[in-house]
């Protein structure tokens, strides 16, 4: 009864407001005054895991720690970065000691026990990290390449997310209802050799144009550095910002008018947007078992496991060539988790479905969903539609794939599509303005699989 009222509703809506969104997959003419027939039908889509060897992660979060799931296995994440300079950059000139020199790593949230041992090491990079190959940019990229692993390291900190080596400060701030709200920021601070820091202040001496420009200090004073974690299992950080602080004392005018005055200061260099952060994470083997699970498919980030969808192009085609599409829609059903964990993954709460030859090039390229080759859908938490995420009409993308198959397309995905949870970024009017890789800690299983088919609804009218 749902699915006959659904359809009564939705072609009287569609015969008298018809635009230019509907989509013919036949070419036909009618007579004015002519009635329009029209119907409902219903296909099936094959699905199934693909794992995500590797996702393209351009971001200026950095992420940190060793968590095993007991569903998803094992999962590490380090990085390598590199730290901005500002134009035409000068030291005071009353400099009289290098006194020290620390890395700050802030988080505002995390994924894991807050109170977990862990501990991390930071390495010097000997390579400059090249800036203008994408494969940078990829989650695959080996740190090795970039830092000697036999060199003794600058420093190793035991850490936990909340604990005692922990440094916090809270914010408060009134929003635009007039509510007062705070927020909690928490860093790490690694001191790092003094050593270094009177070497990085030895290449301003040397020669100020060292201190240029980003690019003239990486090449010239510091390449960055390679952060991972050696010890513990529980935490993963979300960094949102590092610091490196060359800490020194200078010499200031005194009361007395002269310059006798011996003060500590110190200078801030960041890892900016301008210059490379670059993730790496590792997953363990247990994602190739459960891409195999036949009861259903899976989505895992970060850089886990993609749900791949075979869509019925061929069938809707020979069904319908003098059919206009005016919508097909399609609707995938997450499963309630099973496996009990103390740290449950987040739900993903946006989905992208593209074209499985564009979905790579999509992120590389910085695309945004157009409702042509890619769709973009949000998770429905409660009501009759609770646990689903929906995309409405697809039409475009059956007419697209069509017109490619008959002119003779060499893609043998032709008909597939993948689903990538994603995060969304948003203008002050809440309007979806980019669209990148979901980094989190989060999964939901889906219903499909080889045992279970995925129901896609057409809606048509015939010429």
């Amino acid at each position: 009864m749902k699915i006959k009222y659904l359809y009564a509703l939705l072609l009287g809506v569609l015969i008298y407001s018809c635009d230019d969104s509907t989509t013919g997959i036949g070419d036909s003419t009618i007579a004015s005054g002519d009635s329009i027939p029209g119907g409902f039908a219903v296909y099936e889509a094959s699905t199934r895991s693909i794992l995500a060897d590797s996702v393209y992660a351009r971001t200026s979060t950095a992420y940190l720690g060793k968590y095993t799931d007991p569903q998803f296995g094992e999962f590490t994440a380090d990085f390598i970065a590199q730290f901005n300079c500002g134009d035409n950059f000068e030291f005071p000139s009353t400099i009289k000691e290098i006194t020290g020199l620390t890395l700050r790593l802030y988080y505002g949230a995390h994924f894991g026990d807050s109170l977990n041992a862990m501990r991390l090491q930071v390495d010097s990079l000997s390579k400059v990290i090249p800036e203008g190959e994408k494969e940078t940019f990829y989650t695959s990229i080996d740190p090795a390449q970039y830092y000697n692993p036999s060199i003794q390291p600058l420093a190793r900190k035991a850490f936990s997310a909340k604990g005692i080596s922990a440094e916090d400060s809270t914010y408060r701030y009134t929003d635009s209802y007039g509510y007062t709200n705070s927020y909690t920021s928490y860093w790490q601070s690694i001191k790092l050799p003094t050593s270094l820091g009177k070497q990085m202040y030895d290449k301003y001496l040397e020669n100020p144009d060292n201190y240029k420009d980003a690019e003239h200090f990486i090449n010239n004073v510091l390449k960055g550095f390679y952060v991972s974690c050696t010890h513990g299992d529980g935490t993963i950080l979300y960094i949102d910002d590092m610091q490196l602080i060359l800490s020194f004392k200078y010499m200031v005018e005194s009361s007395s008018g002269r310059v006798d005055s011996l003060v500590s200061g110190g200078t801030v260099f960041a890892a900016t947007k301008e210059v490379i952060q670059a993730n790496h994470f590792k997953n363990s083997d247990r994602l190739e078992e459960l891409a195999k699970d036949p009861d259903c498919t899976y989505l895992k980030t970060p850089a886990g496991i993609f749900t791949e969808v075979t869509l019925p192009v061929e069938e809707i085609a020979e069904s319908h060539l003098r059919d206009t599409l005016n919508a097909v829609s399609i609707t995938f059903t997450r499963y309630n988790e099973k496996a009990e964990s103390k740290y449950p993954m987040g739900i993903p709460q946006y989905l992208l479905m593209v074209r499985k030859s564009d979905m790579y090039n999509f992120f590389e390229k910085n695309k945004l969903f157009d409702n042509k080759t890619s769709y973009l859908a949000q998770y429905t938490s409660s009501g009759e539609t609770a646990n689903t995420y929906s995309f409405t009409n697809i039409a475009s993308l059956i007419t697209h794939c069509v017109n490619e198959k008959k002119n003779g397309t060499n893609d043998e995905d032709w008909d597939k599509v993948v689903l990538i949870p994603v995060k969304v970024d948003t203008d002050s009017s809440g309007n979806i303005i980019g669209v990148k890789s979901n980094l989190d800690m989060e999964s939901a299983s889906l219903r499909g699989g080889e045992k279970d088919k995925i129901k896609m609804q057409v809606l048509y009218t015939t010429f």
